[in-house]
């Protein structure tokens, strides 16, 4: 699918779990309706509790957001929808909780996160099939986007990748950082770390980029020679 130059995942700056900073949590749903509010498209990350119910929420570890040291995946939707966030009232929303927010109001860049259950992929396109607004999804694992070019090959799907992984086994490694199979999955975008920007002209090969994470206008005006957009967050950019 080619993506008109006016659509919105290349024109509109998209905001990084929500619209967020001061008294305002990231991956809140405070912070999603701040972006929806204000008309900023929102990247959310999609992890399935073991029981079947898909949440909104970046990290795989809930530590860092919550104090309990748990793998998400590894959770039940009870025991997810009990802890709170940096200890405010905030809780993880559920993928439906951030649907009614954007849908007709802003677009979604729905990533789906890297886990055990594979049932991720076909729960998020099943729901999608049924959603009202406009969205685009992606991921780092070419196998999902697969999945979802043959669930849904009317889906605008991209791959994500970046420069570096040392953290990956090397097969991994290889697959986040040279994007071999491209060939297969046909993403219509790719979502490329802008430290590792520009790209070569073999791997991009006509496919719009945008890009992750700019935290301040320096790192945006840098790299706007070479993304389409980009994925923001901790300052208001100008695009």
């Amino acid at each position: 699918m080619k993506i008109p130059e006016n659509h919105w995942l290349l024109t509109r700056p998209i905001a990084h779990r929500g619209l967020w900073g001061g008294e305002i949590l990231e991956n809140s749903l405070t912070a999603y309706k701040n972006a929806a509010e204000k008309g900023y498209p929102i990247e959310i990350d999609l992890h399935l509790s073991t029981d079947g119910v898909l949440y909104s929420f970046h990290d795989d570890n809930t530590l860092r957001m919550t104090g309990v040291d748990k793998n998400i995946h590894d959770l039940s939707s009870k025991e997810i929808d009990e802890l709170r966030l940096l200890g405010s009232d905030e809780h993880i929303p559920t993928f439906e909780e951030v649907l009614s927010i954007a849908e007709n109001k802003v677009p979604l860049l729905i990533e789906i996160k890297n886990q055990p259950n594979k049932q991720v992929v076909d729960k998020t396109v099943e729901r999608l099939k049924t959603y009202k607004g406009e969205f685009a999804v992606q991921s780092f694992n070419p196998l999902y986007i697969n999945r979802v070019k043959k669930l849904a090959p009317e889906f605008i799907r991209g791959i994500l990748a970046t420069e570096k992984s040392s953290k990956q086994k090397l097969l991994n490694r290889i697959v986040i950082t040279k994007m071999p199979l491209n060939f297969l999955i046909k993403p219509d975008f790719i979502s490329f770390s802008h430290t590792g920007l520009p790209l070569k002209k073999r791997k991009v090969k006509n496919i719009p980029v945008i890009t992750w994470t700019i935290t301040d206008q320096e790192s945006a005006d840098r790299i706007k020679p070479y993304a389409k957009n980009i994925i923001f967050e901790k300052f208001i950019p100008k695009w």
